[in-house]
Parts: C-alpha cells; sequence; structure tokens
C-alpha cells in the first residue's frame, strides 16, 4: 500500500531461506508444487523475493506449524481467499510469535481495507485478551499491540496528499493504537495524517496546529478527559470515549469508520 518511488528492497531465495530458516530445498519445493505468486520483479533467471514476499512465505512457515497442510498454508499466506482469522492471530500472539502476527496482520491488510482489518480482527482480538485475566497477560496485549502498530505503519499516504490532519491522544491517554488506525485508514483514502502519538499536552498540540495549518486536529480519549483540549485555528473532532458526553465542542465520531467519513 506504500506509494513511495524508491525501489523496493528485494533479496535472493538462499538470502530469504536463512532469514526464515528453511533449508533452500523446501523453498524450492514449495513454488515447484504452489504456483506461489511473488510481488517482486523477476528479471533474471533466480527468484526474487520482495519484503512483502517474505512476510507472505513467513505466514505460510507458521500455518504449517500449527498444523495446517502445506498446501492450504501456501493459499492462505499467498491469496486473498485465505485471511486471518482472530483465533490464528491470537495462537501466534499468546506464543509470542509476534514477527508471525505481524505477518498475519499484514495478510488481512493486503485482502481488506484497514477499517475492516480493525474491526474485524484487531478489536475481537484486543478485546480476547483484555478480560478478567488482563492484568496476569500484560505481555500479550503488549505484544499485540506492538504487532498491530507495526502492521499499519506500512499504510502510507501518496506524496502531494491534501494538507494534513494532526492526530493526538489527550494528554495523560496513552493507548495510541486507535489513532494508529485512523492514521493508516486515512492514508488508504489517499488523506495525510500526522500522528503526535500519547498523551499530548495542549500547548504541543496548539504548536503543531500553528506549524502545519491542518484541515483539522483529531484528539483521542481512551479514558475520562478531565477538559477538552484548549486550541484554535482549525477544526476538532473528539474521538474516544473519554470525553464528557455534556461539554460542548468539537464533532465526535462513534467509530473509526465514522472518524474516516468526517475527513475524507
Amino acid at each position: 500500500m506504500s506509494t513511495s518511488s524508491a525501489p523496493a528492497a528485494s533479496w535472493p531465495a538462499g538470502t530469504v531461506a536463512r532469514m526464515l530458516g528453511l533449508p533452500p530445498s523446501t523453498l524450492r519445493a514449495w513454488h515447484r508444487r504452489y504456483h506461489m505468486p511473488l510481488s517482486a520483479p523477476q528479471t533474471g533467471s533466480h527468484r526474487r523475493y520482495s519484503g512483502a514476499d517474505v512476510a507472505a512465505l513467513r505466514r505460510m512457515k507458521y500455518l504449517i506449524e500449527q498444523g495446517f497442510s502445506t498446501e492450504s498454508a501456501a493459499r492462505r499466506a499467498f491469496h486473498a481467499d485465505g485471511t486471518t482469522d482472530v483465533a490464528t492471530l491470537l495462537t501466534a500472539v499468546r506464543q509470542l510469535r509476534i514477527d508471525a502476527a505481524t505477518a498475519l496482520l499484514e495478510a488481512h491488510l493486503g485482502a481488506h481495507d484497514v477499517v475492516t482489518t480493525w474491526e474485524q480482527l484487531c478489536r475481537p482480538a484486543l478485546a480476547a485478551l483484555c478480560g478478567p485475566d488482563a492484568d496476569r497477560c500484560v505481555d500479550l496485549v503488549q505484544g499485540l499491540s506492538w504487532a498491530i502498530a507495526a502492521a499499519l505503519h506500512h499504510v502510507t499516504a501518496p506524496a502531494g496528499a491534501p494538507p494534513p490532519v494532526v492526530l493526538a491522544c489527550a494528554e495523560g491517554d496513552r493507548h495510541t493504537l486507535p489513532m494508529e488506525a485512523l492514521r493508516a485508514a486515512l492514508a488508504e483514502q489517499r488523506r495525510t495524517a500526522l500522528f503526535l502519538g500519547a498523551s499530548l499536552p495542549d500547548t504541543a498540540l496548539q504548536s503543531a496546529v500553528d506549524r502545519t495549518n491542518p484541515a483539522a486536529a483529531v484528539v483521542w480519549a481512551g479514558r475520562a478527559a478531565g477538559r477538552l483540549p484548549r486550541i484554535s485555528g482549525t477544526r476538532l473532532i473528539l474521538a474516544g470515549p473519554g470525553w464528557p458526553a455534556t461539554a460542548s465542542g468539537g464533532e465526535r465520531p462513534a467509530t473509526l469508520h465514522d472518524a474516516v467519513a468526517l475527513l475524507i
């Protein structure tokens, strides 16, 4: 989904086999038997693999280790009709196979838009880990969060997109994933968004608005916020359940889909 004009990196089969911990003969056999499509340009007599191809092979290897047949794993890893489900993602996370979890999320993003991946895969997986035993699986929540963010970072807006939207978390709020998802969903719609991270003071947000003259500023509060952001000079959108229901000022989207619709 990136629109960078720089040549994409690619690697020969021997290097990829070492990256995956596979014998080169296994990689050759997989290609011979399962006709796996590669996204890297093939200009010579030897196969080359892009980052997306390596991620697909990592998914395939992981699925085989989970008991899928090699043919089924190849289909699920390389084709849109076999993308990740919540149970498969959670299995990888519970084993702390975070690279595999990232690759599984990237596969889903390759077959679906960001909003669908967020609603059908990311949120259910996070909810499954954040139940009554959440205090005993902080490592899993953190690992899944890292994997989601890493996968979303690969979704980028084209150069020359419309004026940026500034995204931030309210001061004291460190739950950044919803804004990561919004940035990626906007990028997918060719809309540039500048995400300034967790717990941003109003003064810093105002400074960013003054510097960039954005089309809008979106501030996330996942938990109860003490007060509304004090900024001027741009359209304010308040996202998340933490804003007081009775407070005035700022548009309030209820979902990621709603937030994207307000901004495109």
